[in-house]
């Protein structure tokens, strides 16, 4: 953190590649000069003797040891890693490398970054980009980049992997008049990367949020880990490229990294506490709101209009987007009595009417702002004739630091451009439509439910109610065996083992290796039972003549045995048919399918699947997603986001599932996915959950080949449980 602090806050910089032709390195050194800095600045150029009037130096060598904080590099690629040896000869502890030509080039370009590093990080000096626009800092005035201006003071900190954006981001600020503790265009992330960043600005007092526009997570585990012990004292809002197949691969091709799934990273968000946007429109939004707002303590808004329809319109909005309206009470119904006309709404949204002026708009606010049970107001006003959109704003400034999150919307062109500017100048955010302002408000209040979700307090290690140890070792020798036999794939048997290891109910499951085994095992169990086909190589046993239902006596048990095993040599290999399972025949009444399942992501890790199960699976798509471990919240929250959870709760007069007992078996699953880095595919479709119970009825567990992977290579868990 030290050297962070060095790196936004230097007092000497050398910038390599200082030039007075036009191009990067004369923008550089013209900004550097420029902002109110105030540092010693050497510009570094074999061939030049001064730039812009300032002396030049040869190499950043000819400088003492120990005088430059910060290097800002502008080089051809290929001479970068030669400029950072010189760095790290004259002891500078931190840099910034503007030149592109790295791994968005390919392995050459990988390789080049390989050898920088190999001569940073011995001397511990702290890189940012390469391929980046640079940083600005408002706390030291630094502009060490080459965009076209500097930053206005502010309190959010803001970082990019694009540097297009960063100047796109700059400009908006500047017209709408909202600014910025830091201005980071983070490039490849060779070093510096997004958990550095947000670690540094999480305990940074002048920073009281963080936006970051993100292609690719980078190291996943430190990220999450980062966002969750940042995002419960400030904000953090990402909108992340790649939600489609072709943006992640324009994402992998403009930064050279693995963009991850899209729904895995939704759901990694979620769980370390991160705010994720869709729309630039919304991310620009959201900084102004930042900026100068509270967060909202709740999901009520109090809408104050002069027009009836965007007042319906921006209502439709407010609830599709998860908001809902503030309730007007008798107290405060009496108190807008007392001075708005007869005609009003008497009802939110507050209508005070065509005719409104500044003094109508003021009073609304002022007791909307008294209203305990009012969490955000917004003002919309339509430029009519008896309007003055100016004079309302200058009524309404006062209350930009009302306590509660205000925001207004003055719909129109150039009739309400004054009010827009009376406004944006007193930081109250100002939008061009109401249903836009409704957006940001519903992403606010529901970043905050998510962020007391954070809060709740859980415990790291669930009680699961049974030895842990005694079940790793149990599933480590289960799968340790079939690796040694080269296999990949677990047998029912087998995976049914590993589900009782974790208290997942599998039901009673006995292995029949003949026929006679097989009526033993029947009897043993009770009639009626179900026989499926034993094999370490099938894994749609159906599909081979596989199951035999409702078997009903010895003979039976005896002729399923025989068929199943004449099914498979004929459908598949003899050899695969290694014998048969029997288990009960268990018909839960009322019950529904779901799918418990999970599989590893090569960011993230394990991710647990939840959703409704059975041969529609891939139809209705009805499912949730969470990184393992899970506990009680995050557990239940992938439950209440599908449609599903409605039935289980109880529909129709049928009894509601034990929702206690199905949290408590995902947490189960998803510990032993965590504990268990060798399973890459889980399934338990379907699982069956009625009010007398839960079961799993089939399970299908896929393992990595030891040839494939070291163990510590193996994709674990990124997040721990807090």
């Amino acid at each position: 953190m030290s050297d962070l602090h060095i790196l936004f806050n230097p007092k000497t910089v050398a910038l390599i590649g200082a030039s007075e032709s036009v191009g990067v390195g004369r923008t550089m050194m013209s900004n550097l000069m420029k902002c109110s800095f105030g540092g010693t600045i050497y510009p570094i150029n074999p061939k030049r003797d001064t730039i812009l009037g300032v002396k030049c130096h040869k190499s950043v060598k000819e400088l003492e040891k120990g005088s430059v904080d910060l290097a800002i590099i502008a080089v051809n690629a290929r001479f970068v890693p030669g400029s950072v040896r010189d760095c790290a000869e004259i002891g500078v502890k931190t840099c910034i490398i503007v030149s592109a030509g790295f791994a968005e080039m390919g392995e050459p370009g990988r390789a080049l970054e390989r050898e920088i590093m190999s001569i940073a990080k011995p001397v511990g000096m702290r890189i940012v980009g390469p391929n980046c626009l640079g940083l600005m800092s408002s706390s030291s005035g630094l502009n060490a980049t080459f965009a076209a201006d500097m930053v206005n003071d502010g309190s959010v900190a803001f970082f990019s992997q694009s540097g297009a954006l960063c100047t796109s981001v700059l400009d908006y600020s500047k017209q709408v008049g909202f600014g910025f503790s830091a201005f980071v265009s983070v490039g490849s992330m060779l070093d510096v990367d997004w958990p550095t960043l947000i670690d540094y600005f999480g305990n940074d007092e002048k920073t009281s949020a963080i936006c970051i526009y993100m292609e690719t997570v980078g190291k996943a585990k430190p990220f999450l880990e980062a966002c969750q012990r940042v995002s419960k004292k400030k904000p953090i809002v990402v909108i992340k490229a790649g939600r489609s197949a072709a943006g992640k691969k324009a994402a992998s091709s403009h930064t050279g990294a693995l963009a991850g799934a899209d729904e895995v990273a939704d759901a990694a968000f979620e769980r370390a506490g991160v705010l994720r946007v869709v729309e630039i429109a919304d991310l620009f939004a959201l900084m102004e709101m930042l900026n100068s707002q509270p967060m909202p303590k709740g999901k009520r808004l109090t809408v104050v209009t002069n027009a009836g329809g965007p007042g319906v319109l921006t209502t439709d909005s407010l609830y599709v987007g998860g908001g809902e309206l503030a309730p007007v009470s008798d107290e405060m119904m009496a108190k807008f009595n007392e001075f708005l006309p007869a005609a009003w709404s008497h009802g939110n949204p507050i209508d005070i009417l065509g005719d409104a002026l500044p003094d109508r708009y003021e009073k609304t606010v002022r007791l909307s702002v008294e209203d305990p049970n009012v969490d955000a107001i917004l003002v919309i006003l339509t430029p009519q004739d008896m309007t003055d959109p100016t004079a309302t704003a200058e009524a309404l400034k006062q209350h930009a630091k009302c306590g509660k999150l205000f925001m207004c919307s003055w719909m129109g062109g150039k009739e309400v451009a004054k009010g827009t500017q009376i406004l944006r100048e007193a930081k109250i955010p100002v939008f061009n439509y109401p249903d836009q302002a409704v957006r940001v408000f519903n992403y606010l209040h529901s970043y905050g439910k998510q962020i007391t979700k954070l809060e709740e307090p859980t415990l790291a290690t669930p009680e699961l109610g049974f030895d842990l140890a005694k079940a790793r070792e149990e599933v480590r020798q289960i799968y340790s065996n079939a690796l040694e036999k080269g296999r990949t794939i677990l047998s029912e048997y087998e995976s049914k083992k590993i589900l009782a290891a974790y208290h997942i109910p599998g039901g009673q499951t006995e292995l029949a290796l003949s026929p006679d085994e097989a009526v033993e095992a029947a009897k043993k169990i009770g009639f009626p039972v179900v026989m499926k086909v034993h094999s370490e190589t099938i894994t749609h046993k159906s599909d081979v003549g596989g199951v035999k239902l409702n078997i009903k006596n010895e003979e039976e048990v005896r002729a399923a045995f025989n068929e199943i095993k004449s099914n498979v040599a004929r459908n598949a290999k003899e050899s695969d048919f290694l014998g048969c399972v029997v288990l009960p025949m268990i018909t839960l009444k009322d019950s529904y399918e779901v799918i418990l399942g999970a599989n590893v992501d090569p960011q993230f890790g394990p991710v647990i699947l939840f959703g409704l199960g059975g041969v529609l699976v891939e139809v209705f798509k009805d499912k949730a997603l969470g990184l393992a471990p899970l506990n009680k919240t995050f557990a239940r929250s992938m439950l209440e986001k599908t449609k599903i959870f409605q039935a289980l709760k109880g529909v129709r007069g049928k009894k509601p599932v034990n929702i206690d007992e199905l949290v408590d078996i995902i947490i189960h699953f998803s510990q032993l996915l965590a504990d268990h880095p060798w399973i890459s595919e889980f399934d338990i479709n379907p699982m069956l959950c009625s009010p007398d119970g839960i079961l799993a009825l089939d399970a299908r567990i896929l393992i990595y080949k030891k040839a494939e992977h070291k163990e510590e290579e193996l994709p674990h868990t990124c997040i721990p449980v807090q």
